[in-house]
C-alpha cells in the first residue's frame, strides 16, 4: 500500500499562546520540526503535505475537514505541552470522520511522556520518541502498519495494550537530512516576535545544530546532550538558498547551544565573512553567557550577528545554583557588559516564581534586570515542564498543582490564568501574575529606555511597535 502523509501544526492561537494583550508582539514561527520530517519523506518519494494551522488561521474543524478531503493514511501532529488539549479534541474529531487515517503524534511532550500521552489521547495510536524523521519514513514504508514492533523510537497500541520499542539512536550526522520543506509552507505568514528582528523585513529561521550539554533543571534536553551540528558548508548553502529564494537581509540562526563550540562558531562565521554573506544579511542568535569572550563576540559581530539572547533567569545567586545554571552573577554582567561593548544588541530572559523563589528575590531579578539594562527584557513565570530535573522534583514532592496541560503556558501572567503548575511556597498566583506585568513596567517604563527607543525609531512601523508597546504596559496597571 502507497501512503500518504500529512503533518500538522495544532491549532493554537497567538491569543491562546500569549494573551490577548501580547498576542500582537507574539511570534508565529515556521514549524521547521516538521519541515525537516516533511523534506525527508519527500527524499524517499513519499508523498507528504504540511497543514500549518496557527499560519493559515485554521481551526480544529478546518483541519479537520482538510484531512477527510486528502483522504491521507498517515496524519502526523506535533505537539507541545500547552497545546495537549487542542492537539487531543484534534485527534477526536479526526477520528470521528475519519477512522481510517493512522494519527502519529510528535514533538517534546510526546519525547518525554510517550506512554502517558497514549493513554490520555485514545484517539491517537502512535507516538514518536525523539528525533522523527527516520521514524516517520519507517512508519510511512510500512505496507499495513503490522510491525511497528520493528520501528525504533516508538510507542503504539496493540491489542489494548500499550507497547514501547527500541530506542532510537540520535541522528550523528546532520546533514543526511535535507534541508527543511519550506516550499510546503506559507512562507509569506511567518514573523518572529518584534524584539528579534531589525525593521519589518522578514526574517526566517534556520536550525544548524542540535544537542545542548548543560544541565539546567528547567530545560528537558529532547535533542540529548551531545552538540551536533551541520556542516558549515550545508549551512552556507541553506543560507544562500534563503537569499535566493525570498530575497531575506536578516536571518536568525537556531541552535540548543551555538556557541558552546568554539572551532564550529569560528567555521561558521569565517566561512560567513569569506562568502561575503556578512554583507547581505544580519543575524539574531541565542547564547549562554559562559560560552563567549570578547574574541568570539567580536568575530560574530563581523559575521553579521546583531543582536544575542542570554538567558540570565535571576539575579539571585542562591536561585542561579539551585536551578543548575552553572553560572555566576559577575559572569552575566562582564558577558552584558563585552557583548555592549563590540556592538552586539541584547535580549535578556528573566524567570519568575522558580522553586524557593520569595517575593524579595523576584524584586531583585527585576532590578538585575534593570542594571543588566538589554535592549530587550523578557520576564515568564515559571513552568515546570514535563521532562525536566525540575518537574521531577516538585512531582515527587507533591508541589505541582495541576496535570492540565493546557496551563503549561509561561505567560499566565497575561492570559489571566486560574491555575498555574506550580506556585513557591508562601507566594499567590494573584502575585505572580501582577509581578510579571510589573517587570515589564519596571523595566521598560523608564526616561532612559524610552529616550533609546526613540532613537532607534527609522520608520512607521518601528515607531507604530514601540507606541503599541508602551500603551499596552500602561494599561496593564489597571488590568486583572
Amino acid at each position: 500500500m502507497k501512503h500518504t502523509v500529512v503533518l500538522i501544526n495544532p491549532p493554537m492561537s497567538l491569543e491562546d499562546r500569549y494573551g490577548k494583550d501580547m498576542k500582537q508582539f507574539g511570534a508565529v514561527s515556521e514549524p521547521l520540526g516538521i519541515a525537516y520530517i516533511a523534506g525527508y519523506l519527500e527524499s524517499q518519494n513519499i508523498p507528504v503535505r504540511i497543514i500549518d494551522a496557527p499560519a493559515l488561521n485554521l481551526t480544529i474543524d478546518d483541519v479537520t475537514k482538510e484531512i477527510v478531503h486528502g483522504q491521507y493514511t498517515i496524519i502526523g501532529i506535533s505537539m507541545l505541552t500547552p497545546v495537549f488539549g487542542i492537539v487531543k479534541e484534534l485527534c477526536r474529531k479526526i477520528k470521528e470522520t475519519y477512522p481510517e487515517g493512522m494519527i502519529v503524534l510528535g514533538g517534546a511532550h510526546c519525547t518525554v511522556l510517550p506512554e502517558r500521552t497514549l493513554k490520555e489521547i485514545n484517539d491517537a495510536q502512535i507516538v514518536c520518541i525523539g528525533e522523527g524523521e527516520l521514524t516517520m519514513v519507517e512508519i510511512a514504508k510500512a505496507d499495513d502498519f503490522a510491525n511497528l514492533d520493528q520501528v525504533m523510537g516508538i510507542c503504539y497500541r496493540s491489542n489494548n495494550k500499550v507497547i514501547r520499542t527500541e530506542t532510537r539512536p540520535f541522528i550523528k550526522n546532520l546533514d543526511i537530512l535535507p534541508p527543511p520543506a519550506r516550499s510546503l509552507l506559507p512562507m509569506e505568514k511567518y514573523h518572529l516576535t518584534a524584539s528579534r528582528v531589525s525593521g519589518e523585513s522578514y526574517c526566517p529561521t534556520i536550525i544548524v545544530a542540535r544537542g545542548c550539554p548543560f544541565s539546567c533543571t528547567f530545560c528537558s534536553r529532547t535533542f540529548g546532550r551531545t552538540f551536533r551540528a551541520h556542516s558549515i558548508e550545508r549551512i552556507i548553502s541553506e543560507i544562500r538558498s534563503l537569499i535566493n529564494e525570498y530575497n531575506i537581509s536578516q536571518i536568525n540562526i537556531e541552535a540548543d547551544t551555538l556557541t558552546v563550540k568554539k572551532d564550529f562558531l569560528k567555521g561558521m562565521c569565517n566561512a560567513l565573512i569569506e562568502s561575503g554573506i556578512n554583507r547581505k544579511i544580519k543575524w539574531t542568535c541565542e547564547s549562554r553567557v559562559d560560552t563567549v569572550d570578547e574574541e568570539t563576540l567580536r568575530l560574530m559581530r563581523k559575521a553579521g550577528c546583531w543582536q544575542i539572547s542570554y538567558g540570565a533567569e535571576t539575579g539571585s545567586q542562591r536561585l542561579l545554583d539551585i536551578i543548575n545554571k552553572g553560572v555566576t552573577i559577575k559572569q552575566i554582567e562582564n558577558t552584558f557588559r563585552l557583548t555592549k561593548k563590540v556592538g552586539i544588541t541584547i535580549r535578556g530572559f528573566f524567570m519568575l516564581g522558580l522553586p524557593t523563589e520569595t517575593r524579595e528575590e523576584s524584586m531583585t531579578t527585576i532590578g538585575f534586570a534593570k542594571k543588566l539594562n538589554p535592549l530587550w527584557a523578557q520576564f515568564t513565570i515559571t513552568v515546570p515542564y514535563p521532562g525536566t530535573k525540575m518537574f521531577e522534583d516538585l512531582d515527587q514532592a507533591g508541589k505541582i498543582r495541576t496535570y492540565d496541560w493546557a496551563k503549561y503556558n509561561t505567560w499566565s501572567g497575561w492570559k489571566g490564568e486560574d491555575e498555574i503548575p506550580f506556585i513557591p511556597e508562601g507566594r499567590t498566583i494573584e502575585e505572580l501574575r501582577k509581578l510579571q506585568k510589573q517587570a515589564l513596567r519596571q523595566f521598560y517604563i523608564r526616561p532612559s529606555v524610552f529616550i533609546r527607543f526613540i532613537k532607534t525609531i527609522q520608520s512607521f512601523y518601528d515607531l507604530k511597535k514601540f507606541f503599541m508597546g508602551f500603551w499596552v504596559l500602561v494599561k496593564s496597571r489597571f488590568s486583572r
